[in-house]
């Protein structure tokens, strides 16, 4: 089939229903590309790593706005960030506050989310989102959004995920080869023929150069009895657990408790298979479409991303620098000679007083990344994030807990 054409402004004129709307945020991610600013205490969604100064969860619950009301908005994260969730989404109903017993993959995330989104609707549509993505602007953001709940409004066995036009041959991503058009009238709208797991260099630049692949940003919509549905027929042990959860659910919702108090649910949430949506289901299920995301993306995991932001921001952060060699510095004074596209950040100091800000000076090196920490400092060769996770691990090998 021919490249991906441009993006067309066409759209369906039909009004999409958002009364029974709902939405989850996933706050997951251990954010080890992110070390040693990332750590177990505070992972990267509740990092303030926007240019403005916003942690990406606190953006990406914000960016819902004027598309779905708060009360209808879930945000599912592990039990021991129910502090940070607090401090991060001070809006977030309670009962909205979805906390993990235990990491389980995406799949046990979504399947609980869309019981508990059946307890606000019947026939609840859910939009599912990753905290952790760089999005811009938002008004663009939401009309997309509107335009997979009008797909989904159209077939209610359709599961809809939104794919980015690739940039670059990038293995940090998971692809989407698309088939045809969906139809005329939706030219954006594509028939999903396979899923790709993120592949090595050579494969991804393939895939660039058949003009064939989004990149899968993970965004989905549909309905919630329908992704139950799926989970059961293709996960028939999760289906099961999620089948005896239900009532739990449902008992929970009608006491005005929260669900993940329930003994029971811990249990048998705790021994859910663990498993991504994507494995459990997507990849084996009918009638999926990859919408165009049209909007400006980034998968916020890495420095590498990081610095992407920075230079990109148009409301760039005061406590950050883009000098005429490339060299990216934030939280930092930084001085050159002879350097050329590295990236510092220096973490603001918990003591108090704060310390002075820190001068970084760069003698005859290139492609550095230096990144300070209270108790931390991080000086490689940029680019090599398999290495910051071998780092990590060894880190675990060796005990070196506090530094985690």
């Amino acid at each position: 089939m021919p490249p991906i054409p441009a993006a067309s402004a066409a759209v369906s004129n039909a009004t999409p229903d958002f009364s029974n709307v709902c939405a989850v945020v996933m706050a997951g991610g251990s954010g080890t590309r992110l070390w040693p600013e990332s750590r177990r205490d505070r992972p990267k969604p509740f990092l303030p790593l926007l240019p403005d100064g916003r942690s990406t969860i606190a953006a990406t619950f914000a960016r819902l706005d004027g598309l779905v009301p708060p009360e209808r908005r879930f945000v599912v994260a592990g039990r021991s960030f129910a502090s940070l969730l607090a401090d991060a989404l001070p809006e977030l109903e309670p009962r909205r506050t979805l906390l993990e017993p235990c990491g389980r993959d995406t799949a046990p995330c979504v399947a609980w989310a869309a019981l508990e989104a059946l307890q606000v609707d019947e026939n609840a549509t859910l939009i599912v989102l990753p905290s952790d993505h760089l999005v811009r602007p938002d008004a663009t953001f939401r009309a997309t959004l509107a335009q997979a709940v009008r797909l989904v409004d159209e077939d209610e066995t359709r599961l809809v995920t939104l794919g980015v036009v690739p940039t670059e041959p990038s293995s940090a991503y998971g692809y989407v080869e698309i088939d045809e058009a969906l139809s005329a009238e939706l030219p954006d709208a594509y028939v999903v023929r396979r899923f790709r797991e993120k592949p090595d260099a050579e494969t991804a630049r393939q895939f660039l150069e058949s003009g064939r692949f989004f990149w899968n940003a993970g965004i989905f919509v549909w309905k919630a009895r329908r992704i139950l549905d799926l989970i059961r027929q293709f996960e028939p042990e999760l289906g099961a657990t999620f089948a005896q959860i239900a009532p739990l659910v449902a008992d929970a919702d009608a006491n005005g408790r929260a669900t993940a108090d329930d003994p029971t649910f811990v249990r048998k949430f705790s021994n859910a298979k663990r498993i991504s949506i994507d494995y459990a289901v997507l990849e084996r299920a009918p009638n999926v479409v990859v919408l165009r995301a049209p909007f400006d993306w980034d998968d916020l995991g890495s420095f590498a991303a990081l610095e992407r932001t920075l230079i990109s921001s148009e409301t760039p952060d005061s406590q950050s620098v883009v000098d005429a060699d490339g060299n990216v510095a934030t939280g930092a004074d930084l001085l050159v000679e002879n350097a050329r596209r590295s990236f510092v950040r220096v973490l603001p100091s918990s003591e108090t007083p704060p310390k002075r800000r820190k001068l970084v000076a760069l003698v005859d090196v290139d492609d550095l990344l230096v990144v300070e920490t209270d108790d931390a400092l991080l000086v490689a060769k940029k680019g090599n994030d398999a290495a910051l996770r071998r780092l990590v691990e060894r880190l675990k090998a060796d005990g070196r807990d506090a530094y985690l």
